[in-house]
């Protein structure tokens, strides 16, 4: 076997790849889809209505849901990721009060943190259109469709709707993709405007996150009988609600406290360790950190947001603070990849330094790691 040593970003391939698979939607089916839901119980709300889009393209949809729940009367968070940094760019823009990244989808790391405690549950209302195309995992292709859509499950609280938008060949074309989707959720399936559908065939898979996953042989048979028989109802003639959220639903969404790329990077710094750290180190380097009323270590200008959390990180504040150790290093890592091509298997090595950040309290319980 040749082994070969590619330093290579799967970021930047798959950045180049997503232009080909952007379909976004019109304000017009937006609506249409939210329109199917029942919001009434929970308008003039006074607890957290998170929304999200991670894979957002510019921000419109994201930010044309976020319009019509305040025309109901209820307050929400916007979430959006974009990988594209064109794109992403013109959505910080336009809709300063959002919540953003720009990660690729499958390195983000959101949820609600609680000492050691940590859900992943915390999105009432998801929007999901990914890129229709295939993408590499583990050395295999496979299609974004199906590997967004399950990403994006394992995110929204039960009860909570998910809009999946979706070719309608791929709803049969990717095995067992309906099932996984009804093992999780209660679906309802609209095409998208006859004018609409016509260019890519796409379909609103409108879902509510069940308590309890389960199979529904009957559910599925029929949707499958549905779409292979083409009776599926085009979404602007669709003329009720098709589900209701329930406000004890909604109101177990927790605050969202984690919203960052799951990687050690200077921007994982500053937007995922600064909110565990910052207020810690800052305060114990002002109380303990003096030698005859000079600081050590102090700056020629002043620490900006991050600059503390990449200092702890190289190493720099390793010391005991009040009852807690600290930690900061990086290890080297050897990451290989199997890749084939023409027939011949060839063994990729990149050599990656991960930096990681550890706190211990003075019984030796590690409270905090991060590698």
């Amino acid at each position: 076997m040749e082994v070969t040593t590619r330093y290579q970003s799967s970021e930047r391939q798959w950045g180049n790849q997503g232009k080909l698979g952007f379909v976004p939607t019109i304000k017009e089916i937006v609506d249409m889809e939210m329109d199917l839901i029942d919001f009434s119980e929970i308008e003039n709300n006074d607890f957290p209505v998170n929304i999200c889009d991670l894979s957002g393209g510019m921000g419109d949809q994201l930010h044309w849901m976020n319009i019509y729940l305040k025309s109901k009367g209820i307050n929400s968070s916007a979430y959006y990721n974009e990988l594209s940094e064109e794109r992403y760019n013109e959505c910080l823009s336009k809709y300063h009060y959002m919540n953003t990244l720009n990660s690729d989808f499958f390195n983000i790391k959101v949820g609600h943190k609680n000492n050691k405690n940590f859900s992943k549950n915390v999105f009432s209302i998801i929007r999901n259109n990914p890129p229709y195309m295939y993408i590499e995992k583990h050395g295999r292709n496979v299609r974004a469709e199906l590997e967004f859509f399950l990403k994006n499950s394992l995110l929204d609280i039960n009860g909570g709707i998910h809009i999946f938008e979706v070719p309608i060949h791929q709803l049969l074309g990717i095995k067992n993709f309906l099932q996984m989707i009804c093992y999780r959720y209660e679906v309802f399936v609209a095409k998208f405007p006859e004018e609409v559908f016509k260019n890519f065939k796409q379909v609103a898979v409108i879902c509510k996150k069940k308590s309890n996953p389960s199979n529904n042989k009957e559910e599925l048979s029929n949707l499958l009988f549905a779409l292979e028989n083409d009776i599926i109802p085009y979404i602007n003639e669709v003329g009720e609600k098709v589900f209701k959220v329930s406000v004890n639903d909604f109101k177990k969404a927790k605050e969202i406290n984690i919203f960052r790329e799951n990687k050690v990077t200077t921007m994982t710094l500053r937007n995922g360790l600064d909110n565990v750290l910052d207020s810690l180190i800052t305060a114990e380097i002002k109380s303990s950190k003096k030698v005859k009323g000079v600081e050590k270590l102090k700056p020629l200008i002043e620490l900006m947001p991050g600059h503390v959390s990449q200092l702890l990180a190289s190493g720099a504040y390793d010391d005991i603070l009040g009852n807690l150790l600290i930690r900061g290093g990086a290890n080297k890592v050897i990451e290989k990849q199997i890749v084939k091509e023409e027939g011949k298997e060839t063994e990729i090595s990149t050599e990656v330094l991960k930096p990681f950040v550890e706190l211990t309290n003075k019984n030796g319980d590690i409270l905090y790691k991060n590698f």
